[in-house]
């Protein structure tokens, strides 16, 4: 073909035209890039929101959708709510969200990560130990990373990475390195049996991939360390077992580290002869990164990475080093911008990352609706939030879908796995009154085991005990009994408490994660009080003595715990005869507004819309005029959330779920947080 034919052939080409590289077809340019999310199950499995989010991403019209920072190993996760692939039981999971993308005519790829010295576990794995080389570097970057956030999170931000810091102290040994080596290429071969077309394992960003290549984080002297050959040695042998455990010819993709600025570490040479060393191995294509949480905070950074396409430079050196298919990223925020990259040849296909999380439509659009763009605006505040495990959201977004977002987020982390806590013999009969007129089916259904008892030996008990506690698991098998059967027998234990008792309790509910506690009340027992402020995220209810618990109470104060609460109702009590549900709010301001607020609380949770909300004119304190409503209303349940206030907040503003509960005579409250 003469060079002007070329030319012309090379002008046609657009983000819309297809590639093949290797096994792999694109129907056009564009490939949804991993961005973490943090929408996974605390355990590692996968959620309904985070199906939902690739589902979107694959219904946009890209031709390849990336799945973000799946772990390959439990002390190699990023986070509270990192996706897992180390073990068999995810398989179910990881297939739902195979299908879920492969359905919208997008190829499914799973992005395989291992975090190293970032990893959220008490001892970190790295390459070498940690030393006092560049510390005036470390300290600046810790400085630019702390100024990044706002300054009430400092604080806790700075207390979590220096104990993290000071856990770099021990280098992987040969063990740890052929045991990551192996979980690499188990949990490739499970993304392969669940569905996916293609693996990517996560060469950058300074997690543990990338560790071993930069001499920055890699001071190993022999074996996987020394000079380039040396520290490109373990990503080589993870690639060279995975493929062992593939089919021939099996996709496999890199997110490469083109430059990760800090001092002594990759730079663009060492990254250009890694890539031609990655293609000699089998890599089908080549994803682009820079910098590390080492560098990118820095301000100067910042800057040059708030330019559109800004790796420009860097990505035409690739697409020229390599005959493997090279991705760009890097704030691509226009389609022009992405056809003339496409033109120019300076990459083979276009990573859309925030861009199109900003704009899911962004294809469509690109194709030619004519609507205009939403733009990513590069306020890093989907960045701040995942790093504050909060998930992903962005400014983009209209109020509801913020909203909604946030809420889904807020549920990864709840169950009603319910523990009952037993103190005493008086204890007893308050279950045996209050448990039949508050436990529901639903309640009790939600759990996916039945309830566990916790029963308090103290020193001042005997063990005449043991014949009444008998009685009681007989008869609460027998209550449980009557929602149906249950997936086991009720569990229960004996304890005797060293120290104080809400340590202990506290101590119990997060060994086994329950999401609701249930304790017979008694105003005397102040450890209680003290439990019920000190567990967050949970579901605490006081049981009492009034014969009308089944006429319930629901105070709302209209912030973001309202949803919550409306949940917990929801799952409960809802639209079930046997219940009378009042739902209240005592106002400072307007009622119209108020009212404005509960419409809009309702639409976030697609809440029932006849659902009425009562607005009182604030007289006194809230907690005075609560507790007169109650007492007008004859309610012998209450169901509130708390603002999150302890210590000295709470002691300065105070606090209307305890100036309700100090008011209390024999009415139930169930306080959700």
């Amino acid at each position: 073909m003469r060079q002007d034919e070329q030319a012309r052939a090379q002008a046609s080409f657009t983000i819309f035209s297809p590639l093949r590289s290797g096994p792999l077809y694109f129907k056009n340019r564009l490939v949804g890039l991993p961005i973490y999310s943090g929408y996974a199950y605390p355990d590692g499995r996968v959620s309904p929101q985070l199906l939902e989010h690739y589902h979107q991403l694959a219904s946009s019209g890209v031709s390849m959708v990336v799945v973000a920072n799946a772990a390959v190993s439990a002390d190699g996760v990023t986070s509270t709510h990192t996706l897992r692939a180390d073990e068999d039981s995810y398989l179910p999971g990881l297939a739902k969200l195979a299908k879920t993308i492969r359905q919208q005519g997008a190829l499914a790829c799973l992005q395989l990560n291992h975090a190293g010295r970032f990893a959220k576990t008490h001892q970190p794995l790295l390459p070498s130990s940690a030393d006092g080389t560049h510390l005036a570097f470390n300290v600046t970057s810790l400085k630019d990373f702390m100024i990044f956030f706002p300054l009430e999170k400092r604080f806790e931000l700075t207390r979590f990475f220096l104990k993290q810091a000071n856990s770099w102290r021990r280098a992987m040994t040969s063990g740890d390195i052929e045991r990551i080596i192996a979980k690499f290429a188990e949990a490739a071969l499970r993304a392969y049996q669940s569905g996916f077309d293609i693996i990517e394992l996560h060469g950058a960003n300074g997690y543990l991939l990338c560790q071993f290549l930069s001499a920055f984080t890699n001071k190993i002297a022999s074996g996987f360390g020394g000079d380039f050959k040396k520290r490109i040695a373990f990503p080589l042998a993870v690639i060279r077992e995975i493929k062992k455990r593939l089919p021939e010819g099996f996709p496999i993709g890199f997110r490469l580290m083109l430059t990760e600025w800090v001092p002594g570490g990759i730079d663009l040479h060492e990254s250009l002869a890694f890539a031609r060393q990655l293609e000699k191995e089998g890599i089908c294509y080549l994803s682009a990164s820079v910098g590390s949480y080492n560098s990118i905070f820095s301000p100067d950074i910042r800057r040059r990475m708030s330019r559109p396409a800004y790796l420009r430079e860097e990505m035409s050196k690739l697409t020229k080093a390599v005959n493997i298919a090279a991705i760009i990223s890097g704030r691509i925020i226009y389609p022009e911008l992405a056809n003339e990259i496409i033109r120019e040849n300076v990459a083979d296909l276009i990573g859309l990352g925030r861009p199109l999380r900003a704009d899911i439509n962004w294809v469509k659009k690109a194709a030619g609706t004519g609507q205009k763009i939403i733009t990513c605006m590069n306020c890093n505040w989907c960045l701040k939030r995942v790093i504050l495990e909060q998930g992903f959201n962005c400014r983009r977004w209209t109020k509801l879908i913020q909203q909604q977002t946030d809420f889904e987020h807020q549920l990864l982390s709840r169950n009603y796995k319910s523990l009952w806590v037993v103190a005493d013999r008086d204890d007893l009969q308050l279950f045996k009154i209050s448990l039949p007129m508050v436990l529901t089916q639903r309640l009790v259904r939600s759990s996916s085991i039945a309830p566990n008892i916790l029963f308090l030996q103290t020193e001042d008990q005997n063990h005449h005990l043991d014949s009444d506690r008998n009685n009681f698991l007989k008869w609460s098998t027998t209550l449980i009994g009557r929602f149906g059967p249950t997936p086991n027998a009720l569990n229960h234990f004996v304890k005797r408490p060293k120290g104080a008792i809400e340590k202990m309790v506290s101590a119990e509910i997060r060994r086994h994660n329950y999401g609701m506690v249930l304790m017979g009340y008694k105003p005397e027992q102040v450890w209680q009080e003290r439990l019920l402020y000190k567990e967050r995220r949970k579901v605490i209810g006081l049981l009492n003595t009034s014969d009308a618990q089944s006429n319930i109470l629901v105070p709302v104060d209209l912030s973001a715990t309202t949803l919550l609460v409306l949940m917990f109702v929801r799952q409960s009590y809802m639209g079930q005869p046997a219940f009378n549900l009042n739902f209240v709010h005592v106002a400072d301001g307007p009622q119209r507004s108020a009212a404005q607020r509960w419409s809009e609380l309702k639409k976030i949770l697609d809440f029932d819309e006849d659902a009425r909300l009562q607005i009182f004119a604030r007289k006194s304190d809230i907690a005075t005029d609560l507790f007169n409503i109650i007492t007008a209303g004859s309610y012998g349940t209450i169901i509130m959330g708390k603002r999150g206030f302890s210590g000295i907040k709470r002691w300065l503003l105070g606090s209307v779920s305890a100036g309700v509960l100090h008011r209390l005579t024999d009415q139930s409250l169930f306080l959700v947080d």
